[in-house]
């Protein structure tokens, strides 16, 4: 949900739109998305 996007390229939805779908809260989103987001070389988790 959170990499869709329309013809003018900007996000479809916003991330608590997201959160209010699966019933949690925004920070949960984002701390979902940065772990499925790949480290930069050099940086440790």
């Amino acid at each position: 949900m959170y990499d869709e996007k329309d013809e003018n390229g900007k996000r479809i939805h916003t991330v608590q739109q997201i959160a209010d779908e699966f019933g949690v809260t925004r920070p949960t989103i984002y701390r979902r998305l940065a772990k499925a987001t790949p480290s930069s070389p050099g940086q440790t988790s």
